[in-house]
């Protein structure tokens, strides 16, 4: 196969914007396309040559899977070993657990269902996860294991017939990214079936090149369309945002202008030659050690620190991934590509061994719970939900549970009591629901817990999250109990992420639902959104005892919180205006020996993850409430009613 320098330019062109917009720079907003553009190469470069041995009946299975190991897993392993260490150190539990898995599914190269079972609403942030990126080398592995039987299946019906194969399956493949990029994002996103059409791309693109008549264009069309490429490319990189729907019919615009740069930019054109110049080129031939490197990066130094690493950090850890990728690439790549220096059985027992390594390893991980002797365990650090003693229906994040009444199950506080109350919202209500138990049990009340994710107190459709989750379905069934039952209860205990309410335009929907409820029932309680932090207290704390340093909270920028204070003021002025209506400020409920907010009296903080308090912050929280003048008006209520008993 001819070597085309500008090829390697290109693939500069997909890895640098990949790792600007890791590394959070806002310019490459939509640097994430870089990955579309590897995919078109790689179809392009691998059906070019399967087509070539076809030609001349050289192929075999064996020699296309050594290359493959060859080409993949040297560098691939090395980043994975040395990650190791590292993760042993500094990883807390949870997280080496997600690592440990990502290790195994790897080694499988299953690591894109992995991470697409893990996506929920608690999962861990995807810039946490070293191996994340490793999703595409799994689609592409996925790919290679169907493409070859595939034309060794219908390669004796003709070029035509591949040809229009491979146009009915990318088209069906698209049409399906687009429909799953509304119903099901994450699918969409991870997985083969929505991804194959634009390694396809690159096969038709192989499929026009090597025909043995290409149609011949003018020169000065080549540079027309070649340039189209480009900016199509460029247009991608610096346009499209996290918002833009991702694969879809968007997805055309880099990799159609991929398509068209291989097609026509040749060294006689001018894009051929930029993609041409040595700069680009030696970053295009070290790129798939930067692509390996960067994430790994990243990825640690955002759990090393207390917020979002400064932009000098991550420019300097996005140079070093380029440094490191040079040496694995000259030291590492190079060496096991060349069949004199390695040989073939070599090549497989080594990828054998390390696979099975890294499968135990990931098989210990998970059945340690992560290691989990490595930290000194924190009771009540999780949320509470349905799976640990509690009632939020976190339908979203555990596939166990079912659509429906089963939601309506779970009561809290003093179950025998005649004073009904109901407390209604997301995962902010269910965060209170330790702090409810003690306080219905304590002033003869009972509670019937009715939260779902994302499911913000409203009578109408609004929803904080994706419509597409499951989570979306269960929230209007809670709100239709909501509205057709609330009148067979004295009490309405309302929470939710106010804040992210407020930034979606939905507050005047919960506002809404606070006076119809004041309307109907007796007392209208409404709790506020905790303070939140730029990222994790209590792992913060957990990495205090892990490594042996004292915890001060005050470090950890909480800058996120400011929208949280907006919508809790908006909220009380407006419960003001209601007799019946009281709003807890978050302070009753958080200040703990002078200190706001933050932490129990035993030192650990009530904030689970930055946006939600633990169950042992919601139990301590609770110990404020009881002494709070808020339950005494409670108490108040409860007392004056004749039918309390």
């Amino acid at each position: 196969m001819l070597y085309r320098r500008e090829i390697d330019g290109l693939r500069a062109f997909a890895v640098l914007p990949v790792i600007f917009f890791h590394a959070g720079f806002e310019t490459f907003s939509g640097g994430f396309v870089g990955v579309d553009v590897f995919f078109v190469i790689s179809g392009y470069l691998i059906t070019t040559i399967l087509l070539q041995e076809f030609e001349q009946e050289k192929f075999s299975i064996v020699g296309f899977y050594e290359r493959r190991a060859r080409r993949i897993l040297p560098a691939l392993f090395l980043v994975m070993l040395v990650c190791l260490p590292f993760a042993w150190f500094w990883l807390l539990p949870g997280d080496m657990k997600d690592f440990s898995q990502s290790l195994a599914a790897v080694a499988l190269f299953s690591s894109n269902i992995l991470f697409w079972s893990e996506v929920d609403y608690f999962d861990t942030a995807a810039e946490l996860k070293p191996l994340l990126h490793t999703w595409s080398l799994a689609v592409e592995e996925q790919y290679y294991v169907l493409f070859p039987l595939f034309l060794m299946t219908v390669w004796r019906f003709g070029r035509k017939w591949i040809l229009a194969l491979m146009a009915i399956v990318g088209t069906a493949s698209l049409v399906l990214a687009e429909w799953s990029s509304v119903t099901n994002p994450p699918a969409a996103f991870y997985l083969l079936p929505t991804r194959g059409w634009e390694l396809l791309i690159g096969g038709l693109t192989a499929l026009w090149l090597t025909a043995k008549a290409p149609p011949r264009l003018s020169l000065r069309f080549q540079e027309l369309l070649s340039w189209v490429g480009l900016t199509l490319l460029i247009y991608a990189v610096f346009a499209y945002t996290r918002e833009t729907t991702f694969p879809s019919l968007h997805t055309l615009a880099p990799t159609l202008g991929t398509a068209l740069i291989i097609l026509f930019a040749s060294s006689e054109t001018y894009v051929g030659r930029i993609l041409s110049i040595k700069p680009l080129v030696g970053v295009g031939l070290i790129s798939y050690s930067a692509y390996l490197w960067h994430q790994p990066l990243f990825s640690f130094a955002r759990h090393l620190s207390l917020g979002e690493p400064s932009g000098t950090i991550l420019t300097t850890l996005a140079v070093l991934s380029l440094l490191l990728a040079y040496i694995s690439w000259r030291y590492v790549e190079n060496p096991f590509r060349s069949r004199a220096k390695i040989s073939r059985r070599t090549v497989f027992l080594l990828a054998l061994f390390f696979s099975i390594f890294f499968v135990i390893i990931g098989a210990i991980g998970h059945r340690t719970g992560g290691f989990s002797s490595r930290v000194p365990r924190v009771e009540g650090a999780d949320l509470p939900r349905v799976n640990n003693g509690w009632c939020f229906y976190s339908i979203d994040s555990m596939r166990g549970l079912s659509y429906g009444a089963d939601a309506l199950n779970c009561f809290l506080g003093d179950k025998e009591s005649n004073v009904k109350a109901i407390l209604f919202g997301d995962s902010h209500a269910g965060q209170y629901e330790p702090l409810w138990d003690k306080a219905g049990r304590e002033a003869k009340i009972s509670i019937h817990s009715v939260t779902t994710n994302w499911c913000y107190p409203s009578l109408g459709e609004g929803f904080t999250g994706p419509p597409s989750s499951r989570a979306f379905k269960q929230c209007l069934f809670n709100r239709s109990y909501l509205k057709s039952n609330l009148k067979d209860y004295e009490i309405a205990i309302f929470a939710g992420a106010w804040g992210d309410v407020q930034e979606k335009g939905k507050i005047e929907d919960s506002l809404r639902v606070i006076e119809y409820a004041a309307s109907i029932v007796d007392l209208v309680i409404v709790m506020p959104s905790p303070k939140a932090f730029d990222s994790s207290p209590l792992k913060q704390y957990q990495r205090s005892l892990m490594r042996g340093y004292e915890f001060d909270i005050t470090k950890i920028p909480f800058a996120s919180d400011k929208k949280n204070l907006v919508a809790n003021e908006a909220i009380k002025r407006f419960a003001g205006n209601f007799e019946n209506v009281l709003f807890v400020d978050r302070d009753v409920l958080f200040n703990v020996d002078g200190q706001p907010a933050a932490i129990t009296s035993s030192g650990v903080p009530f904030s689970l993850d930055g946006r939600h308090i633990s169950i042992l912050g919601s139990q301590a929280a609770a110990s404020a409430f009881v002494r709070s003048h808020h339950f005494r008006l409670l108490n108040d209520y409860v007392g004056k009613r004749p039918t309390h008993q």
